[in-house]
């Protein structure tokens, strides 16, 4: 009778994994329109996840810019990108406040400890941006990065 239970968990357990892999496969990821906030947002995380530090930069304010070179910025770049891979990024809200936009989004990030320990944990993280030059241009430092070089 308990070779009967196994193999019943380990049936079910085999339909999970499969349900989970059809869902992570059938999202597909949202484009949004071309100058807007949040295709200013989008494009940052791409890039930096892409790893062009320099497209990533070009979204900062000129006063960002002042204040820290792109060397100073991305020079150090160490471990964010395993962040992004194993991270679900969604759009929560935009809101419109004086002459800044807040573009809010959802990060959910997934830990894999082996084959019965995976967990993850959601926080929201909002971006500042304004108009500058024509462009949505980011009015703080942009997570992941929160400041010119890395977090001490």
């Amino acid at each position: 009778m308990g070779k009967y239970w196994i193999i019943g968990g380990a049936a079910v357990l085999a339909l999970l994994l499969v349900a989970s892999v059809i869902v992570a496969l059938s999202e597909s990821e949202e484009t949004f329109a071309a100058g807007t906030p949040e295709m200013a947002v989008q494009s940052f995380i791409k890039a930096f996840e892409d790893e062009d530090f320099q497209a990533s930069y070009e979204l900062l304010s000129n006063g960002l810019k002042d204040r820290c070179t792109v060397d100073q910025m991305f020079g150090w770049q160490g471990g964010f990108n395993d962040r992004f891979r194993d991270s679900r990024i969604t759009l929560e809200d935009t809101t419109v406040v004086a002459s800044t936009t807040v573009v809010a989004v959802r990060i959910t990030e997934f830990r894999n400890g082996g084959p019965f320990d995976t967990s993850e944990s959601s926080y929201v993280q909002r971006y500042t941006l304004r108009q500058e030059e024509g462009q949505w241009r980011f009015s703080q430092f942009p997570w992941p990065m929160l400041n010119c070089g890395p977090v001490k």
